[in-house]
């Protein structure tokens, strides 16, 4: 509502009550019908709202309407002395109806201000709220993609085959993780004042400001580095090597990055473990525990290979079964390490007598086999001779009493002595049969 100026404020009521009085001065007689006029006044303020002034007014009018009734022409006459006091009164009435009306009109307006107010305030207080929420959310879903990109790269990790490929991707996850920062993959011994301080405490170092750090000096680190990692890489609980990460600036890394780091360094030592784990069950698998030659299952597999190898090349390969002599008697005579002993040196006879193309295994307890590739029966004979020859020139001790070692060999040819794995083995153990019924210590080849 457009309120008056401060001269309309006094002039308006003024104005009012002077046009009232003139017409009364005017027309005495009407007074009657005059005086109640009187009430634009009240109407004025309560439009205008003006307080100060309108009591004075009121006091004016009521006034009025005590006197001039006696100077009216009819000198004060009883009806117009209670016609007068009548409209006083509901003057009064006016004013004091038209007063609450302006009080609780105010009182509703100041309601109606405080609500808002208070709205405003809750208004004020939701979008500090919705604005701190964005805040969290947009942190919450950047946390969510690294921790993400985190994950995949670890994942990425944990699928490499060899242990230098796990940590050449290990450098690549935390370099992707702190870009800026200088990481480096240190393998073996303690080289600095970090890895020492590593290595002695089995824990990770954070150094957030190298100069104001006080446990270590700052001439200890080198140039540039303000802010400094340092953490243990292990492999079947133990150390085996140490990955750092530095940055020039301070407090570039905190406590959550170190954890990170932590868990991406446990992770590669992990996989690594995996592998090597892999390896000796595969290993195992495939090679004897005692000799370190092939087994059994090794050989059947590698003769099929050469099958399909020499039916493609039309090149022949042989087979050569071979058996100690008497081996039982060094279990009875000297025990069963005396036993074992015999073996791994047959064993090491074996692997050095032939060519790195060439395969020996054994084939089950004191028996073994090996495939000559490219080498017919006259060939196989000849290599299983300088085996034979090498084993019994080798000098043994058990117990103090020397002894000797030979063995027996079967020799069969492919294609000419079988087209299958198990006719050659077959022909191959034949010939190693008779080899024994001559007098052992033999090679036969026909």
């Amino acid at each position: 509502m457009l309120r008056p100026n401060a001269f309309a404020k006094v002039a308006g009521p003024a104005a009012i009550l002077l046009a009232v009085g003139w017409t009364i001065w005017l027309w005495p007689a009407h007074f009657l019908w005059v005086y109640p006029a009187s009430g634009a006044l009240f109407l004025w303020f309560s439009w205008s709202g003006e307080r100060e002034v309108k009591y004075i007014f009121l006091f004016l009018v009521t006034a009025a309407g005590f006197i001039l009734p006696k100077l009216s022409p009819e000198g004060g006459s009883l009806f117009l002395m209670a016609g007068a006091i009548a409209e006083v009164l509901c003057l009064w009435l006016l004013f004091y109806a038209l007063s609450r009306f302006e009080s609780s009109r105010a009182a509703a307006r100041y309601r109606l201000a405080e609500e808002e107010g208070q709205a405003a305030e809750r208004v004020r207080g939701l979008e500090d709220e919705l604005a701190r929420y964005r805040l969290h959310l947009d942190s919450t879903l950047a946390r969510i993609r690294d921790k993400g990109a985190l994950s995949a790269a670890m994942h990425d990790m944990g699928s490499a085959s060899a242990p230098d490929e796990v940590k050449a991707r290990l450098e690549t996850l935390l370099r992707k993780y702190f870009p800026g920062a200088a990481v480096e993959l240190r393998s073996g011994a303690p080289r600095d004042f970090a890895d020492h301080w590593v290595a002695e405490r089995k824990i990770p170092l954070l150094v957030r400001n190298s100069d104001a750090d006080t446990r270590f000096s700052r001439g200890q680190f080198a140039a540039g580095e303000r802010s400094f990692m340092a953490l243990p890489l292990y492999l079947f609980g133990n150390l085996v090597g140490f990955v750092r990460a530095s940055a020039p600036e301070p407090d570039r890394f905190k406590a959550e990055d170190l954890r990170g780091a932590e868990l991406a360094c446990t992770l590669a030592g992990v996989s690594m473990e995996n592998i090597y784990l892999y390896e000796k069950v595969r290993e195992l698998a495939i090679k004897d525990g005692l000799t370190g030659l092939y087994t059994h299952r090794a050989f059947q597999g590698r003769v099929e290979e050469e099958i399909l190898r020499a039916a493609r090349s039309k090149v022949p390969f042989s087979v050569i079964m071979a058996d100690i002599d008497h081996f039982k008697s060094y279990n009875d005579n000297f025990g069963h390490q005396a036993g074992d002993t015999v073996l791994k040196a047959v064993a090491e006879v074996f692997s050095r007598g032939v060519r790195d193309i060439d395969f020996a295994c054994r084939y089950g307890g004191e028996e073994f086999a090996l495939v000559i590739t490219g080498a017919g029966r006259q060939q196989a004979a000849a290599v299983a001779e300088g085996l034979r020859a090498a084993l019994e020139a080798r000098a043994f001790n058990f117990g103090g009493r020397p002894s000797r070692v030979t063995a027996s060999f079967g020799v069969a040819e492919f294609p000419a002595d079988g087209a299958a794995a198990s006719q050659l083995v077959r022909a191959s153990d034949e010939r190693l049969y008779r080899a024994k019924e001559g007098g052992r210590n033999k090679v036969v080849a026909q």
